[in-house]
């Protein structure tokens, strides 16, 4: 880890502007980019900063609190303001809040869409990629899914867990980001669909049509065992809304 030397002129003034916290942000953003400042290295200090930018010390706090919030530096006690990785956690919450934020009603229909694009092909290229102890794991969840039987909580972590570990199998970091994003509108939707009845068994006959198809490495045929759960999964979930709709009209009227 090094340190960046304050006295060096890592940073130009600025133009005076009524954006100069987001002039200053870019700036020190397009370094961490550009690798010019890497994980683990230090900022120079609050004063020397705003020095080096021509900015108030003001501008300078809200530029950090900013990168900060975007999770590429971290503010350590005693150590000031140092680079970081963003981890794929921190992405995908970033994702998550933009879909929640302003959005009184979820379009649920959005959402499946996107899911139906990613999990069809995650699906077939886990049938491509996976491996021996892949397999194992899925056989794992497969049999705890038996067990679960009408526990809306376990039958949820159990299903998140089978689709999540077909993501890993992909070997592809970023269909686990992207599913990772919208975890938590899926768990509103597989709440909703637990209100329909038998629902965990027929997931589990689909879950276990998938992992024959995954195991026997045919790629096509995961694809399609995939599309049909979630066909299934979909028209599932209209017959929930149906039912909450119709539940909270006769509640109205009474």
């Amino acid at each position: 880890m090094q340190t960046v030397d304050s006295q060096s002129e890592l940073f130009g003034l600025l133009a005076r502007e009524t954006t100069l916290a987001a002039r200053v942000t870019t700036q020190i953003k397009n370094m961490i980019v550009s690798g010019s400042l890497q994980p683990g290295d230090r900022l120079p200090p609050e004063r020397e900063l705003a020095r080096q930018f021509g900015v108030s010390r003001t501008v300078i706090r809200e530029a950090v609190r900013s990168i900060t919030a975007q999770g590429l530096l971290e503010v350590r006690a005693g150590s000031g303001s140092v680079i970081r990785n963003p981890s794929a956690k921190s992405v995908a919450e970033s994702m998550a809040l933009f879909l929640r934020v302003g959005r009184q009603e979820l379009d649920y229909r959005k959402i499946l869409e996107v899911r139906r694009l990613l999990e069809v092909e995650i699906a077939g290229l886990a049938a491509e990629r996976h491996t021996p102890e892949d397999l194992a794991r899925l056989a794992v969840i497969l049999e705890e899914a038996a067990q679960v039987g009408d526990q809306q909580d376990a039958w949820l972590q159990n299903d998140i867990a089978f689709h999540a570990e077909l993501a890993r199998v992909t070997k592809n970091e970023l269909f686990s980001l992207l599913l990772d994003s919208i975890r938590e509108i899926m768990v509103s939707v597989r709440r909703l669909a637990f209100t329909i009845p038998n629902t965990p068994q027929r997931s589990l006959r689909y879950h276990s049509a998938i992992f024959e198809q995954v195991k026997g490495g045919d790629a096509e045929g995961a694809r399609s065992a995939m599309r049909d759960h979630l066909i299934e999964a979909e028209n599932t979930m209209r017959s929930a809304l149906e039912l909450q709709q119709s539940e909270l009209s006769a509640h109205a009227s009474s």
